[in-house]
């Protein structure tokens, strides 16, 4: 099974940016896959994907190197040196980036095949029962919510508090017990206090030098699952690297959800601001479901309307930013997992890691 190796941020990234044109269209002609018919009025930022086109030799060892580079320990940024700070995204009852493809009507030019059959919804950081309660969990309708923050976090008071440091990275490399031990002893902790001042997250990534806060005399602390138990829905937690895809092991624990899951239950995806994170794993759910009929740049325009942020867009010029390798690396997994979905409808009969270890092929170079 895949892990991650550390990497120093700042290094430069063994993918090659000439080449990761050739993943952004399905690697295999989309045969059974249904067209996009309608007026071509998609986002300007989407307009202009590739179309489903034929595999080519060039194509094939790109698909084979991807396979590679995925089997293979993925490599994550160096853990900052700092101590992580407690922080709120946003105050209690703000907007929190929801939104619901029940309630959502794709734009003219979308493919909606199997888009109302998806019953998926995607917020920023829960942090009330509220936030739970509109789903509307029950045991006819029932709503699991799935977690997908590495980072330690509580609602603190009713504030989303996240223990930050730069680039959100205070867990980063760590196994799933080592987070879940130091998310509960930091709550634990954090009830013996009198008072709890929390620091407003963008006030401090933007270093400024009285930086909003708020201070709370022995506020209520939860968990977030305490949260969403309470309020009647299922709650399933993934350790997934802000800016970076998820680890192999993740993504199997994701499929075992989704093989799981009843055909009318609601799945509802969060990591903390709701955009990137959030909208892989929506764009995840959809594949999972829809491969086999819609193709590749159908289900990416389709998310990139539904979702907020650039998380998925492949236009993107990104050369400039210091996190570029992780984003492309977030990039080439998208592009791979469409094609494990279409030969893993529902993520049968395979998990991820059994089919990149099924596919894995023999002496190609690796781009690590």
């Amino acid at each position: 099974m895949a892990s991650q190796t550390n990497h120093q941020l700042g290094q430069p990234g063994s993918s090659d940016s000439n080449e990761i044109s050739n993943v952004h269209a399905p690697i295999d002609s989309q045969q059974d896959a249904t067209p996009n018919r309608g007026k071509s009025s998609v986002p300007a930022e989407v307009d202009g994907l590739p179309k489903t086109i034929k595999r080519t030799p060039l194509m094939a060892k790109r698909l084979s190197q991807l396979i590679k580079k995925f089997k293979a320990p993925l490599l994550v940024p160096a853990r900052p040196l700092a101590t992580p700070v407690l922080q709120y995204d946003r105050s209690p009852g703000s907007e929190d980036n929801f939104r619901s493809s029940d309630e959502f009507d794709l734009p003219e030019g979308c493919n909606a095949t199997g888009w109302k059959d998806l019953h998926v919804s995607g917020s920023a950081s829960i942090a009330s029962i509220e936030q739970v309660s509109r789903l509307n969990p029950s045991p006819e309708s029932p709503v699991i919510v799935l977690d997908v923050r590495e980072e330690s976090h509580a609602i603190v008071g009713g504030f989303p508090g996240t223990w930050r440091v730069p680039n959100n990275w205070a867990n980063v490399g760590k196994s799933r017990e080592e987070v879940l031990a130091d998310e509960r002893d930091r709550i634990h902790a954090l009830k013996g206090e009198e008072t709890v001042q929390i620091l407003h997250r963008k006030d401090v990534k933007n270093e400024v030098d009285n930086p909003r806060s708020v201070t709370l005399s022995r506020p209520q602390i939860f968990s977030e699952e305490e949260v969403v138990r309470a309020a009647g829905a299922k709650y399933v937690r993934l350790m997934v690297s802000d800016h970076l895809g998820p680890r192999a092991e993740d993504v199997d624990a994701f499929i075992e959800m989704e093989r799981g899951m009843a055909a009318h239950e609601k799945l509802h995806v969060h990591c903390g601001v709701g955009q990137g994170r959030t909208g892989i794993f929506i764009a995840m759910h959809d594949m999972l479901r829809n491969s086999s009929r819609v193709s590749f740049e159908d289900i990416i325009n389709r998310q990139l309307a539904f979702n907020p942020g650039r998380a998925l867009d492949f236009h993107k010029n990104i050369a400039h930013e210091e996190r570029s390798d992780f984003r492309n690396d977030r990039l080439e997994f998208i592009s791979l997992f469409y094609e494990y979905s279409k030969a893993n409808s529902n993520g049968q009969p395979l998990l991820w890691s059994e089919w990149l270890d099924l596919h894995s092929p023999e002496g190609t170079d690796n781009e690590r």
